[in-house]
């Protein structure tokens, strides 16, 4: 029952984080107006509005003008149940909880807004970086000198890449935003988290640069939206980091008796 009660608030938190991917570029108010068709501008009545079940019902089109719903709406809200309850798996109903699953709530937000328009919105990080200050400040979910340590490698990792690629190819190969994205990852991670959830992120990347470029959907010099990659990476290390740095250390540095 616990389970099904963290999918459904989390499925319901996902309707929130579509309002925010929508509107938070076009600069609208994320409380008024209420909901809305981006088609026909007509206002969605409640019942239309029930998580998972709306656009099923609805059979993927607005209820006024039949116009096609995208499935990202569904999509976000399917991650978002499923993600809350991974994090109260990993976490129970504790404080940690609380401040990993906000975290990942914002990064939902940060890749789908990435996917769109190829933006990573300064105000969104300062609001996910004050947040995880304050957290942490009343409860001392990680030693700050991890967190300082962690925004240092993720940030500085970021900044020598971003530096190395614009000297090597003579264009920008990854935006700043990607940058200061990476330095509140490390905030929330460590640093040795995050360079590693850095390097899944990057692998990831990689792959679906190949897919895309073999299949057709998309040319070498395409640039490639890396939130998305990064947000996998670091969730992946909130899950299962402890043992996955274990494996690593293990598999990369075994200890010789």
């Amino acid at each position: 029952m616990d389970y099904i009660i963290a999918f459904i608030f989390g499925a319901i938190i996902g309707s929130f984080l579509n309002v925010c991917i929508y509107r938070i570029p076009k600069n609208i108010s994320l409380v008024r107006p209420g909901s809305f068709c981006p088609n026909c501008g007509i206002h969605i009545p409640f019942y239309y509005n029930i998580p998972l079940l709306a656009y099923i019902l609805l059979k993927g089109r607005c209820h006024s003008c039949a116009h096609p719903i995208s499935f990202q709406y569904f999509l976000v809200e399917l991650l978002s149940g499923a993600l809350t309850v991974l994090t109260y798996l990993k976490f129970g109903f504790t404080s940690s909880f609380f401040f990993y699953l906000i975290f990942i709530y914002f990064l939902v937000v940060i890749s789908f807004i990435d996917l769109s328009i190829q933006l990573i919105f300064n105000r969104i990080l300062i609001y996910l970086l004050t947040f995880g200050m304050i957290f942490n400040l009343i409860f001392h979910i990680r030693p700050w000198n991890e967190t300082v340590l962690g925004m240092l490698a993720g940030g500085g990792a970021l900044l020598f890449f971003a530096l190395l690629g614009k000297a090597l190819f003579k264009k920008e190969s990854m935006g700043m935003g990607d940058v200061k994205f990476a330095a509140v990852l490390g905030f929330f991670l460590g640093w040795k988290m995050i360079l590693l959830a850095l390097l899944v992120g990057f692998i990831y990347a990689i792959l679906a640069f190949l897919f895309l470029a073999i299949s057709g959907k998309s040319r070498w010099q395409d640039y490639l939206p890396m939130a998305p990659f990064f947000t996998v990476g670091s969730v992946t290390f909130v899950y299962w980091g402890s043992a996955l740095l274990q494996w690593y250390w293990t598999f990369f540095l075994p200890i010789k008796g």
